[in-house]
């Protein structure tokens, strides 16, 4: 199943052929009940955030924490958009203290094209 729902970086977001997959982002605000703008890790070595702006949202009654880490299952665009929409999402929760690991991250990132079953 993780192999059909491919993690994604950010920078691949506007060209995947999937049509549902997974981003590990950092919520900057919630505009509007249907959108959200995400930040996400793209590059280890310089810790390069790549910012998506409006990110719309299937669940307007969900409220998400800014600063918070998620990762969040979504949906390409249809349209043809750069966008793309959020399914579902779960926190990445982090004790006091602590930080998310730029670097981390894009590992993940990268293993889970090299091992596409890797959850």
């Amino acid at each position: 199943m993780s192999s059909e729902t491919p993690r994604l970086g950010p920078s691949e977001v506007s060209s995947t052929t999937a049509p549902v997959f997974r981003l590990i982002a950092q919520v900057v605000s919630q505009p509007s009940d249907s959108s959200l703008i995400l930040r996400s890790p793209n590059d280890a070595k310089t810790e390069e955030m790549i910012t998506l702006n409006n990110v719309k949202v299937t669940d307007t009654s969900k409220t998400y924490e800014s600063e918070k880490w998620y990762e969040f299952i979504c949906r390409s665009s249809d349209s043809g958009d750069v966008g793309f929409l959020v399914l579902d999402s779960v926190e990445c929760p982090l004790a006091e203290g602590e930080t998310m690991s730029i670097a981390g991250i894009v590992a993940l990132q990268n293993l889970s094209k090299r091992f596409p079953d890797l959850y």
